[in-house]
């Protein structure tokens, strides 16, 4: 069986990314483990970014931003207006056209007929009507993403090939001087004179208004009210799973993708396996960066992380001093920890720690419950260690670290979650090693398992 690559795992995973997405199921680090340049900390910056590099797909029924800029320069010209008619009052001089009554009444007011006094009809367009406040609510979304989400990446555009539909030249001169679709709406944007007399800074947008001009005669502000709306959608997390495909697809740009990928899909195997849960939003993403999702079940509290120690762990050894003999490994290994703390800040210029053993693992579970006076207790973890490969001698590195992972994870408390006589039993720490499909069959010992591609993971606690 070949080793599963991309496309596969893009599938595998597609439909359950928008699932959990609805639910509340935060997916920052994994997304932003793959964006280290744009500094991607959430979905929203990712679901902003993807939004301007949507397109027809083929389908000639389903324009995104894309194809939108590549008739906004001949469309913008035709933009609707309404006329309304300004009664002025002109001295000497005329300007559209004169309403003699008008005029008449304000001489005779005035006691002198003969006046040179004229009231003048003057059309005035008015360009603040909901199809454009939509066309310019849009195009200030665009604006914002492009110059400012992305503006590392117009930068050093050479350096991400996703960028070429808005920074390189229009070959098939579909667009003004076969300029690029960024200059286009940098010009169009801020110089346009019809859109600078449109202020939607003030405007309340609603859905009604929206829905209202997605009826327009217009094809073009049919276009821009659907974008909008699709903006609307992705901001609230609601998309379907050919556009979660197409997220994962195109907007997480990194060497390490597949591996990501990879990791994803273990996650959404784990989460699978808890049925009618409620998963909960974090409110602050800097508070707990790497925490996935969280749901409580049966008055259990569970913390799903990736890429972390998890929220109340320490995977970390330091030689305690005390315990240790006077000669022998650790002995000579905390001598060897402590100078090495005394020489790197003068040899160096950095601090070191003075660790004998430290890690992360790809996946970290939490369960907790609550004791008789309604504090926090770690009743069980578990330790998921990934490794995208087929080759044994690198999966044999990976069932150490999670044999290690296992051993050594400590509470808050400090103390070792599990107890001396249960190390490696499986009993308040389990642990899963997942890997590629393999071209062998791997045994099972009861306590630690391997688990290869496409096997079934159940409740892992």
């Amino acid at each position: 069986m070949p080793k599963a690559d991309e496309v596969e795992l893009l599938e595998a995973i597609s439909e359950n990314f928008h699932t959990y997405l609805r639910k509340g199921v935060r997916f920052d680090r994994v997304i932003g483990s793959a964006h280290p340049e744009l500094d991607i900390d959430d979905i929203e910056a990712l679901l902003r970014i993807h939004f301007v590099l949507t397109d027809s797909r083929g389908d000639p029924g389903n324009v995104g931003v894309i194809d939108f800029m590549e008739t906004l320069e001949d469309r913008i010209r035709r933009m609707k207006t309404t006329t309304t008619r300004e009664s002025t009052e002109l001295r000497g001089e005329i300007r559209g056209h004169i309403d003699w009554q008008q005029t008449t009444k304000r001489r005779a007011r005035s006691g002198r007929l003969e006046e040179p006094i004229f009231v003048c009809n003057q059309p005035e367009e008015n360009y603040d009507i909901d199809e454009n406040l939509v066309l310019k609510r849009l195009l200030g979304v665009i604006y914002e993403i492009v110059f400012e989400d992305l503006e590392p990446v117009i930068e050093n555009p050479s350096e991400y090939e996703w960028i070429d539909t808005w920074t390189k030249a229009d070959a098939d001169g579909a667009r003004h001087d076969t300029e690029s679709a960024l200059s286009l709406l940098r010009r169009i944007y801020e110089r346009n004179i019809y859109l600078q007399q449109i202020d939607v800074d003030d405007v309340e947008l609603t859905h009604r208004t929206i829905e209202s001009v997605k009826q327009s005669r217009s094809e073009f502000y049919r276009e821009a009210a659907d974008l909008l709306d699709q903006f609307r959608q992705l901001m609230n997390q609601q998309l379907d799973s050919e556009e979660a495909r197409s997220i994962l697809d195109n907007t997480i740009i990194s060497p390490e993708k597949t591996e990501v990928l990879f990791e994803l899909y273990w996650i959404f195997r784990i989460l699978q396996a808890y049925e009618n849960v409620e998963y909960q939003v974090l409110s602050d993403w800097s508070e707990s960066p790497s925490t996935i999702a969280t749901w409580e079940s049966d008055d259990a509290r569970f913390v799903l992380s990736h890429d972390s120690t998890g929220e109340g762990l320490a995977f970390n050894e330091t030689p305690d001093g005390e315990t240790i003999e006077q000669d022998g490994y650790l002995y000579r290994m905390n001598a060897v920890l402590d100078q090495y703390q005394d020489l790197s800040q003068p040899l160096l210029g950095r601090n070191a720690q003075n660790s004998l053993w430290g890690g992360q693992p790809d996946i970290v579970l939490e369960k907790y419950s609550s004791d008789e006076t309604g504090e926090r207790k770690l009743d069980q973890v578990f330790v998921g260690e990934v490794k995208y490969s087929r080759d044994m001698d690198y999966i044999a590195t990976g069932l150490r670290e999670l044999l290690e992972y296992m051993a050594f994870v400590r509470s808050e408390s400090g103390d070792y979650v599990e107890e001396t006589e249960d190390v490696l039993n499986s009993v308040s720490v389990k642990g899963l090693l997942f890997v590629d499909s393999l071209n062998q069959e791997t045994s099972s010992t009861g306590d630690i398992d391997i688990l290869q591609y496409g096997e079934k993971v159940r409740k892992v606690l």
